[in-house]
């Protein structure tokens, strides 16, 4: 009987060994499921978060040089306006380079559209705003002759001059802000200041 007792404890409690042994086993193959579900979904958003990094980066360097296509247009234009002013003529810019500004404008909009930042967006609008009000019609001049007008083309170009600094520099300083960008960095930190719509 004795043999039968210990016999009978001795599978209970192999039994119980295996039983718990499968559910041990279980929870680590849940949890394992469980690590790589996270870690898969971690790496979905790593990607995705890349993926917006690289298409905002290459949209600000052609917008840097849009940019710069913009400011020696506006550039030649309060030239051509200076000059004809001095000669007491107000005309409009002439064709080639009226096109060339359309077709530039709105290739700075339809890029700065692209762009996250507000504060790129902003600086980039407020550019176009002030291209448009120097060479629209040379009204600057109006009225003025000898070191008046040219103060006053002075004036405007260095005012001019000092907003494409202005400008360059927020498009730099977001530029070298997403070349520094690395895949493993908290995308919830970053994103919240840069994406208007977190």
């Amino acid at each position: 009987m004795h043999q039968i007792v210990v016999a009978a404890a001795t599978l209970a409690a192999s039994l119980g060994g295996y039983l718990l042994a499968g559910i041990n086993e279980r929870r680590r193959d849940n949890r394992t499921f469980e690590h790589e579900r996270q870690q898969k979904a971690l790496d979905r958003a790593d990607q995705r978060e890349d993926n917006k990094r690289v298409f905002q980066r290459e949209t600000l360097l052609a917008l840097q040089d849009a940019l710069q296509t913009m400011a020696r247009l506006t550039g030649k234009a309060m030239h051509f306006d200076f000059m004809q002013a001095r000669e007491g003529k107000y005309v409009h810019l002439p064709g080639s380079l009226s096109e060339d500004m359309l077709a530039n404008t709105t290739e700075v909009r339809r890029l700065a559209n692209r762009i996250l930042d507000p504060k790129v967006r902003d600086t980039v609008d407020e550019f176009i705003e002030l291209s448009s009000r120097f060479t629209t019609l040379p009204e600057h001049f109006r009225g003025l002759s000898g070191p008046d007008q040219e103060n006053r083309s002075f004036a405007m170009l260095h005012e001019f001059n000092e907003r494409t600094k202005a400008m360059m520099a927020v498009l730099g300083e977001a530029i070298r802000r997403e070349i520094a960008w690395q895949p493993n960095d908290s995308s919830s930190k970053d994103t919240t200041s840069n994406d208007p719509q977190s």
